[in-house]
Order: structure tokens, then sequence, then C-alpha cells
């Protein structure tokens, strides 16, 4: 019956009084906020703290991203009234999950599950109520769902969404607000699902009964000179770590079937890394590794670009760099000469696609004095310029850059709509219209700011230029997120290091300081400095360590300031 009395009060109409306000969120830009998990007892459990950013919150909501069923809670304990109350107030709310059916490969993996998560559609209601609490007010809220199946579709090379009756589980959430401070205190749920999780990057049909609980512990200020002298540290120890992991001058991929080429990648990848965490170029660990990668051309077009950018990213040796420069032809006659475009060079399915055309493109600009016709680069340039297709939403587009930068003129539209990039590139196939993942869109924004340096351009030709790289800008705006690789829903959310990898040194090349409120080198930095490992490695003792570990070093070695 007290349910129901509540139930029943908060759809009574507020008095229009004094006594009416508005419950928002406080926690500034720069700050976060740690909370803990619970056990049964109410202890806080050891080694379970999450952190949620002043920059993810909005006013009454939040921008949190998830990419697993069981995280789905998280960003609905986030919400508050959107209207004023006064003691108490009811309101529904829905959200959808893992709805956005991009396919990063250009296949129709996505539509039929290969890597793409089941979305789900959450249905309910919150009642909240205030009460004092010594000098405080806690706004309790209670929020009741259900979680239903979105059917998808793929008709006429378009995707169509429909929420079904198809009930898969339920929700229930209950937190605890300080109104005055406008800060989550404390929060459980539980939830009980058919949903599915992933194994080796493909979704598996699992049964989900979680109740979890988590408490407020601390609010932090990120402090950019503390951080700062953190990452010399964190790289100095993932430096030592990954200087013990080189055999015979390089590095060899742990994974069964490994071939040459992988080798040469992870090996190149490492030296790269280690560069830029500020390694000299006569350590005897990056000579040994020069010599490992003056070896032929691989096969694999993403191994041979990986090689050039090893052998030229250290003020190269005569030697490095005339290796440097034939590897550069080599992988130059290797393009598509239609469109200056590459595929993966393995002879399957060897479909130019965006991320290696913006790979080989990086290569060939960074191979010393190699003899790179110009019309090469402008013949990719314009696929990248013209290629681009509108996306959902518009932004107005607040970044800050580093002080004299030229990154973009000022633009008087307040907003810009969001742009996104094929994944396939120069064929007349309906997947080539499908937009990638958000490793698409850096790898795009990528070539938008290094290819220009490398060739003349007018002003009308940079102008050009400046319209695709300042909308790609408003979607990664739109979309901001630490947590996963947007669209969340597929198998490329695995590889979260290695978006980090090439998300951090693209921001730093465009000089840009904050984007929609977040200080991408604090709050990437503090997360991954609280994920490292003992040893100095990410994801220590498994099979993906070396790997993952360069990907971090690339991004905190980009966040130094």
């Amino acid at each position: 019956m007290r349910i129901l009395s509540l139930f029943l009060l908060a759809l009574l109409p507020l008095p229009q009084d004094k006594g009416l306000r508005k419950l928002e969120w406080k926690l500034p830009p720069g700050h976060a906020a740690e909370y803990v998990s619970l056990d049964k007892a109410g202890k806080p459990v050891a080694d379970q703290k999450f952190l949620i950013f002043g920059s993810e919150l909005t006013a009454n909501s939040n921008r949190i991203v998830v990419d697993s069923y069981e995280a789905i809670p998280i960003p609905l304990i986030f919400q508050l009234p959107p209207e004023s109350f006064k003691t108490s107030v009811g309101w529904e709310y829905s959200a959808v999950f893992f709805n956005d059916a991009w396919d990063a490969m250009g296949g129709f993996e996505a539509m039929i599950g290969g890597g793409s998560i089941r979305p789900v559609a959450v249905k309910g209601r919150y009642i909240l109520k205030t009460a004092k609490k010594g000098d405080d007010e806690i706004a309790t809220i209670d929020g009741s769902f259900t979680l239903f199946e979105i059917r998808r579709d793929f008709v006429n090379n378009q995707t169509k969404f429909s929420i079904t009756n198809h009930d898969m589980g339920s929700l229930v959430t209950s937190a605890q607000v300080s109104v005055p401070r406008g800060l989550l205190l404390k929060a459980g749920w539980q939830l009980k699902a058919k949903g599915q999780e992933r194994e080796n990057g493909r979704p598996v049909e699992r049964k989900i009964d979680v109740h979890h609980m988590i408490e407020f512990r601390e609010d932090l200020e990120l402090d950019a000179s503390k951080t700062q002298a953190s990452i010399e540290a964190a790289l100095s120890r993932a430096v030592d770590w990954l200087k013990k992991q080189q055999k015979s001058g390089g590095w060899i991929p742990t994974r069964q079937n490994a071939t040459a080429g992988d080798a040469i990648h992870l090996t190149a990848l490492a030296v790269r890394a280690l560069v830029a965490a500020g390694m000299k170029p006569d350590d005897p660990v990056l000579v040994a590794a020069s010599k490992a990668l003056r070896s032929p051309a691989p096969p694999e077009n993403s191994a041979l670009s990986q090689q050039i950018l090893a052998l030229s990213c250290k003020s190269p040796t005569k030697d490095e760099a005339e290796e440097a420069r034939r590897l550069a032809d080599e992988l130059h006659r290797r393009r598509d000469p239609r469109i200056s475009a590459w595929g993966p060079g393995t002879g399957r399915n060897d479909v130019p696609n965006l991320v290696l055309t913006a790979l080989a493109l990086e290569a060939l600009a960074a191979a010393p004095d190699a003899r790179i016709p110009d019309e090469t680069f402008k013949a990719a340039l314009d696929a990248f310029t013209s290629g681009f297709v509108d996306d959902e939403g518009q932004v107005e587009l607040d970044l800050e850059f580093e002080k004299d930068a030229a990154t973009l003129a000022p633009d008087p539209k307040k907003t810009v709509q969001a742009c996104a990039w094929p994944a396939l590139l120069g064929r007349a196939d309906p997947r080539a219209a499908r937009k990638g993942s958000f490793f698409t869109l850096v790898a795009a924004l990528r070539t938008l700011l290094v290819v220009p340096a490398r060739i003349k351009l007018d002003d009308k030709q940079l102008k050009t230029v400046e319209t695709p790289l300042r909308r790609g800008l408003a979607n990664l705006q739109l979309r901001w997120t630490f947590r996963a690789v947007p669209p969340v829903e597929a198998g490329w959310c695995v590889q979260r290091l290695e978006y980090f990898g090439m998300l951090g040194p693209m921001l730093a090349r465009a000089r840009i300081d904050r984007i929609g409120g977040s200080d991408w080198r604090l709050e990437g930095a503090t997360l991954l400095l609280r994920e490292q490992g003992d040893d100095g490695s990410w994801f220590p003792g498994t099979d993906q360590a070396v790997a993952k570990t360069i990907h971090a070093v690339l991004f905190l070695a980009s966040a130094r300031r």
C-alpha cells in the first residue's frame, strides 16, 4: 500500500509555489566522483571502484556510455527529474541501448549478430521523495523498469528498428542524491534479464541476475600538474616492462597462427610507443628493433605501413631512411590507383577501406624524402573530403585549442551537423555507404590533419578540408566517451585501448585541449593510470598485454603537457 500511495501522490498536480526547486547534477567538469562497490553487509569491496566524470553529467541526465547488459543500470541511476518539484514527483523514462547498427568491417556481421549485441529498450518510471538528514536533504529516487527486445531489420540497404513486446527482463533501481550538493551518494540495483555478453568478440546468450550496491567515496579534482607526474611515472614503468618483452630484437605475438607480418606489426608499434615515450634513438633496444624491421616488406599493408612509420619516427639513420623509402615505394605500388586507396593486402577480400588507407597515407607522408607524387595525396584527400556522409545529430561545437593553434578558423555558425565516413572505399557496393565505427572517424580526422601538411594547398582547398574536419569533430564531441568505442554494440568495443592509441595522437596533432568540456588528457590518463598493472603493463598476465600496453603508452605520451 505504501508503494501504491507514493505512486498516486506522484500523479497529483504540484502546486506552483516558491517551494518548487530544480534538482541538478553539480559535479563540475575537471572533477570525478569515485564510487566503491559494497558487499551484502554494506562494506566496501577491495579493487571494485569506478569513476564518473563531471563532463559526463548533464543538468538532469548524463552522457554515460555502456557496452554490456550488466552496465545498463549505471546510466539509469544517474537520472534526475526533468521538472521542478516540492517534496516528491514521479516521471516516465525510456532509453535504448546497442541500437547503432554501423558495420566497421563493411560486411553484414552487425546485422546478423557477428559481434553485435542485441539491442534493448528500457521502459519504466521513477518516483522521487525527499527527507532531511541532519544538515543535508536527501532525495531517494526509486525506479522500476522492463527491458524489451528491439527488432532490427535490414531492408533495401536501410536498417529499421522496432520495439517489440518481447519482455527480456526487469530492472529495479534505488538512488540517494544530496539535493544541495547535486551528487549521487549511494545506489543499488537488481537486474534480471536474458542478455548477451562478448566472448572473443562475439555475443553469447546469458542469463543475468545482478544485485549490486555502490557508495560515493570521494570527489576528485583532476589536477593537471599531479597527473603529469603520474603520467611520467607510468610511462617509465611501462617502458621498462616492454623492454623486458623484447626477443631477438623484436616483439613476438603470442597468439596462435601468428605470421611474420604480425611480428613486424607488433615490433613497429612497440618502437613507435617507445620513441613517443622518450626513449633515445641510440638506445640498444631501438637499435636492435631497427635491425629487425629492416626486412622484406610483409604482405599485410597494415604491417608494412607500421614498419615505415617505425623506421621514420626516431631521427632515422641513413640506412633506416633508405629502408623506409624503399618500403614506401612498395606500399605506394600496392595502392588501388583509381582511388588512391589501400586494402588489407592479403589477397582475400582485398577491398580498400578507410582505416588502412589513412594509415598508408600517414606512412607515405612520414617516410624521409620518399618520392611519392603529390597527385597520390591529392586524390586520396579528395576521397576523404568528398566521401563523408551526414550523421544524426547537431551540436554546438565546443573545442578549446592550445595557445596559438590554427587548426580551425572561427566560424559564426553555432550548430554543426555531425558527419561520418564509410568503412569501405571506392566500390559500388551497398556496404560502402555504411558508416564505420569511431576507428574510422578518428582515422579520417587524422588524415585531414596529416595530408594537408604534406602537400601545398591553396586557401580554397584548405577550406574544403576544414568543413569535414569541423563536422567530424562535431560527431566526436556529440558521442564523446572514454568507456567504449562508439557505436558500443559491436565487437570493436573490446579494442578500447587500441582506440585510445589512435585518439590521443590525433587530438594532440589537432592541438585540442578540451572537447565538449572534457579535458581529454586528464580524463583519459586518469582512467589508464588506474588500470595499469603492478608490473607496469596493461592486461597483465594475458596474451594481449604487449599490444594493450603499447596502445596505452601511445595515448599517455600524447597526453603530456
